[in-house]
Formats: structure tokens, sequence, C-alpha cells
């Protein structure tokens, strides 16, 4: 587990350095805006469509042998970004780097084979550092790349996943996996991971292209019909494969369904103050008449603490998973998270307002609820199937989350200053209001989740059970 953590952080650090030193890529590259922004969204495209590939390999061949593997991808793609002269060559850095997204399902079936009983609390020592590992890349890349270059932004986490990847060669013992053997195990549904891909990059593709192009535009509304016969012939592919790359009959499982739309609404309500606090912070304050102008380092400053606070919240959030069940921990998150958003709509004029009311709303509420649906969602279902769960509960979140970004985008030009055309303080208020909103809509959807009994294994014959009454 303490090989486990520190990759964790390692690998999230490593997943959001290209953020802060977008601006630095896009002069040394000599790239428009609009190739800049692609670097972003080809790693959240990468994760998006390999996850749910990734942790159905995970789950058929082992946790460690599939984390080793992914380990050394990420270590390559980072590598190829660091020297990459052009933007061809960063993408294809970014594109093997994004693999890395995946790596907590995986982590998650890695963790399951040699944890049973006390698999919340594993859960909560592997997201906890996942999420502060992030906020760490955000905090140090900007100043690391002042002091010496960018490619050690890059250079520097690599080392450490690789240095790690060693490590955890010799630490994490060779053991037969817990997993049930499978007929059609040596067999990968292709054309289900293939249409899947094809939805899935449709509709994170078109999501990152809205703001330039429109809801409406013809662009967006041909991917979001691709989007939809893509994901039409998945349903009917799976429907008839024999060992399917999801099994749908999961999805119709109370603890998975539930979990999975509520990572989904939590995901557009923590992507909002995450899109909106650093855009107050850096609003000219002589400008606008409110915010604190504050520069990248200063942002990711007063950032920090939050994903700090979320590491040790993480663990403590699956000790009570176990104590109380993952429907009351969740619960209380999001009303935990709504609260700090309804904090930031009445307070947001000094620094120590920001400061707490990301803790409040992102290091405890969402810290909180992202450990217990993880482990919900792996408490609905058979071992064998830990590692694909958790993802689709991952790709949720990533698609909540990039429709939270347009909701906050929304959000900001829906009141401007006529004469500075910046955004006025009430659309920021607009905005975190939306977002406390969303934060507390599921809580109808939380009484489907496991309480303190826990969901029995699926059987060897491959039959799902019938859910235990009051799970």
């Amino acid at each position: 587990m303490a090989v486990l953590a520190l990759l964790a952080v390692a690998v999230g650090a490593l997943e959001n350095v290209p953020i802060p030193v977008l601006p630095l890529l896009q002069h040394e590259l000599s790239l428009r805006s609009s190739q800049a922004a692609l670097l972003t969204t080809t790693l959240v495209l990468s994760g998006s469509v390999t996850g749910p590939i990734t942790a159905k390999l995970a789950d058929l061949y082992g946790g460690r042998r599939m984390l080793l593997v992914m380990t050394w991808i990420i270590v390559a793609g980072a590598g190829i970004s660091a020297y990459a002269d052009s933007l061809a060559v960063m993408l294809v850095g970014q594109t093997l780097q994004g693999i890395g997204v995946g790596i907590l399902p995986v982590a998650f079936a890695l963790v399951r084979e040699y944890v049973q009983e006390r698999m919340a609390l594993a859960v909560g020592l592997v997201t906890g550092p996942f999420i502060a590992g992030t906020g760490l890349g955000i905090v140090v890349s900007g100043p690391l790349a002042d002091a010496t270059s960018r490619r050690w932004v890059f250079l520097l986490p690599t080392l450490v996943v690789a240095v790690l990847a060693v490590v955890a060669r010799f630490a994490l013992p060779r053991r037969k996996s817990l997993i049930a053997r499978r007929e059609a195990r040596d067999k990968l549904d292709w054309p289900g991971a293939l249409l899947l891909a094809v939805a899935l990059g449709a509709l994170m593709f078109n999501l990152s292209r809205i703001p330039r192009t429109g809801w409406l535009s013809g662009e967006s509304l041909t991917l979001f019909a691709v989007t939809l016969a893509g994901a039409a012939c998945w349903v009917a592919v799976e429907r008839r494969a024999t060992a399917p790359l999801i099994d749908l009959r999961l999805l119709r499982r109370r603890g998975v369904w539930s979990s999975v739309v509520v990572a989904g609404v939590l995901g557009a309500a923590s992507a909002v103050p995450a899109y909106l606090f650093p855009q107050l912070l850096a609003m000219p304050s002589e400008v606008a008449g409110f915010g604190f102008t504050a520069t990248t380092s200063q942002v990711s400053l007063y950032l920090f603490p939050a994903y700090l606070c979320a590491m040790f919240v993480g663990p403590l959030s699956g000790q009570l998973v176990r104590w109380f069940g993952s429907r009351q921990v969740v619960a209380s998150a999001l009303v935990v998270t709504a609260a700090g958003l309804l904090f930031a709509t009445v307070w947001h004029g000094a620094p120590w307002h920001v400061v707490v009311s990301l803790i409040v709303a992102v290091g405890l509420g969402v810290g909180a609820a992202g450990t217990a649906l993880y482990a919900a969602t792996i408490a609905s279902v058979d071992p064998s199937d830990t590692g694909v769960a958790s993802s689709v509960s991952m790709v949720a979140r990533g698609i909540g989350a990039a429709f939270g970004v347009q909701i906050s985008a929304a959000a900001l030009s829906s009141s401007t200053n006529s004469v500075t055309k910046l955004p006025t303080e009430g659309s920021f208020q607009f905005g975190f209001l939306l977002a406390a909103i969303l934060a507390v809509l599921p809580l109808a959807i939380v009484a489907f989740m496991p309480g303190r009994t826990p969901v029995q294994s699926r059987p060897a014959s491959g039959r799902l059970p019938d859910p235990v009454p009051g799970a």
C-alpha cells in the first residue's frame, strides 16, 4: 500500500503538470491557442478512451501485471513530451501519458487481489494520494519551469514514477490472482472496445470544442450524432458478446448505477469550483473591482491546501465507509460540498474565504465522496469486475466534469461588464450557486447505494446474485 500510495502521488502530479506550463509550451513549440488547447484535450481523451480497456485487462490478467505495464507506458509518454520539438510529437507523448488517468481502477483491481475485509480503507489510501498528487503537480510545475526548463517539469515526476515502477516489481509479490478464471479470458472484446472508444472519444472531443464551436453548430451536432450511434452500436454488441468489455448486467445493479450517476453529477459540481476559483483569483481587482490579481504560482498556492486536505480525507473516508456504509458517507459529503460552495457564493472577498471554501467543498466534500463512490461500486460487484466497474464510475465523473466546465463558462458569460468586458461578480456567485444545487441533486439517488451490509459476490457460475435486502 505504501508503494501504491507513492505511485499515486507521482502519477497524479505527472498527469497535471502540462496545465500550468501550457503558455510556455505554446511559446516554445510556436502553437496557436487552439493547438495548445488540443494538448490537454488529448490527455483527457486518451484517459477516457483507454480507461475501461486497461481496467478490463487488469480484471482478466491481474492488477500487478497491468499496473507495471501502464507505469512504463506513462514513463515513455512523459519522456516523449519532455523532449518533443513539434506538436505531432507532443501529441504522441500526451496520448501515452494520458493512459495514466486510468491507473486508479487498475490499482483497485490489484488491491482487491490482496485486501478483502478492509477494501474501503485501501481505496482511500490510493485515491487520497492521487488527488494530492494532482494538486502537487499544479503547484510545483510553474516554479519548476521558471527555475529550470519545461523539460524538467515532465522529467522529474517521470523519474519518480520510473523508480517506483522498479520498486513495485519487487514490493508487490507475485501471487496467483484471486479472480476466478474464465473460459473467454484470453479474448478481449475488441469490437466492444472500439465502439466504446468511438462513442467516448466523440463525446469528450465535442465537449472540449463546444466553447469555440457552440452547442448547435454543424460540428457539434455531428459529433453528438456519432456519440449516440456509437453508444447504440456498443450496447447492441455488448448484449451479444460472450465476453463483453462491460457486462451490461452490472449496470443494472443498484450499487453500480446509483454510484455512476452520483459520480457524474459530482464531477460536474466539482468542475465548477475548479474552473471558477482560478478565474476569480486571477481577476484584476483594479479593473474589475473584485478579485485578487493573482499570478499563476499564487493561484496554485491557493488551491493546494484543498488537495492536501483530500489526501488525508481519502483514507478517513474509507474508514468511515467501513463504519457507516457508502450511502451515509456520500450523502454527508454532498452536503458538505454544497456548504462550501454556498460559502463561496456569499463570502469571496478575502483570500482566506477562497481557501476555506476550497478546503470544505473540494478537500472535505469531493475528497470524501470520491473515495466512498469507488468503494460503493467495488462493493457491488464480484472481484473479477473490480477494475472495469470502477472505470465506469471514473468515466462518468470525467464526462460530468466536462459538462461542469461548460456550465462554468455559461455562468461567467451570463453577465459581463459593458465597459471592461470582464465577468461580473454576480456571474461568479451564480456559478457557485449552480454548483451547490448540482451537489445536492443526487441525494435522492444515494438511497440506492450500499449501506453497511455488503453486497454478495457473484458465484462461480457467473450468474449475478439477487441484491441483499437493505443493501
